[in-house]
């Protein structure tokens, strides 16, 4: 007669496989918090690298195609009110130029001999009738809006193509500004809702995002003041009203294209950004005090003139932050 199981030993199999089946849970739930923590890191670097390349390019091209001679300022930085509560008083980046690297038909240029007709010389193939901003060959400076085909006079003449369905940003001749400001809400659920989101606008557009879940951002500048082309002001401000490490070099108050043409040397854009998800089990701890930020919190960043404290919002210890740093020379100024 073959003998069964007892409930004793029914109970204890199931409480074994319990156990087994609760441990398996527990580490599969981990390993998947985890796998969702990871790869939301690994997505924050990709659209990263994305964002910071396309501000890389516009800082490179900050100043093309406009005339030397003309008074927009390739590079501004400024501060703007806005309607939101928790920043009202943001930084914005503006850059001043014909090319807009997100829209293909601005991108190229002609070497035109105008002294017998029109006659492309060097260059690239654009379509007759393309609306082009001319510049002297020689001087760079600002002659006039015209179009492929058609000449503006009788010399030599660089011609660079523009969009004209977008609102100018120039005084005289065509260009685009391109704005970079942080947003007024924050919309997305996998960032803290205190951070904002770095906005790309062209001419009057509302803007697109170019980096999600920031905190805080700066921009600073490398700057020649003495004209020796060697820098005299590392992590320099645009404009200050307290000291003279800025872009104002002859200390009148304002800011010309001819001080940003000659003295700005470099561009550093450092940003305060938001890692992944939020996680209760993780404690942000790299910070120092201070009385700009609402948190009373900031994260200390290492700079070529030293450091600088970027602002933590509220509620910041469960999240991972990271400074994203961006060194850019301005190749057409």
């Amino acid at each position: 007669m073959k003998r069964g199981f007892t409930l004793i030993e029914l109970l204890v199999t199931m409480v074994i496989i319990f156990i087994v089946l609760a441990g398996a849970y527990i580490a599969f739930t981990n390993l998947l918090r985890g796998f969702k923590r990871e790869s939301k890191s690994i997505e924050t670097q990709v659209e990263t690298s994305v964002g910071l390349e396309l501000l890389r390019l516009d800082i490179e091209h900050a100043g093309y195609g406009i005339g030397e001679d003309q008074p927009d300022l390739p590079v501004e930085v400024s501060n703007v009110a806005t309607s939101d509560t928790l920043y009202p008083n943001k930084e914005q980046l503006t850059i001043r130029s014909v090319m807009n690297n997100t829209n293909q038909s601005t991108v190229g240029w002609n070497l035109v001999d105008c002294s017998a007709g029109y006659t492309r010389i060097a260059g690239d193939d654009i379509p007759s009738g393309t609306n082009v901003v001319f510049l002297g060959a020689g001087n760079r400076e600002y002659i006039a809006d015209g179009t492929v085909g058609t000449c503006p006079g009788s010399g030599f003449y660089v011609a660079i193509p523009y969009d004209n369905t977008v609102t100018g940003g120039c005084i005289t001749q065509y260009c685009n500004r391109i704005s970079y400001v942080l947003s007024n809400s924050q919309n997305l659920s996998t960032c803290h809702p205190n951070t904002r989101n770095l906005l790309r606008a062209v001419g009057d557009g509302a803007g697109n995002p170019l980096l999600n879940c920031v905190a805080d951002w700066r921009v600073r500048f490398d700057i020649d003041r003495n004209g020796d082309g060697s820098v005299d002001v590392y992590d320099g401000v645009f404009n200050s009203t307290t000291d003279t490490n800025d872009l104002d070099l002859d200390n009148d108050g304002l800011v010309t294209s001819q001080e940003v043409r000659s003295g700005l040397k470099k561009v550093n854009i450092y940003v305060l950004v938001q890692e992944g998800r939020i996680d209760p089990g993780f404690t942000f701890v790299n910070t120092v005090p201070c009385g700009t930020s609402p948190s009373g919190a900031c994260v200390r960043t290492d700079t070529g003139a030293g450091s600088l404290d970027l602002n933590l919002p509220v509620d910041f210890q469960n999240y991972r932050w990271k400074v994203l740093k961006l060194f850019v020379k301005a190749m057409n100024l």
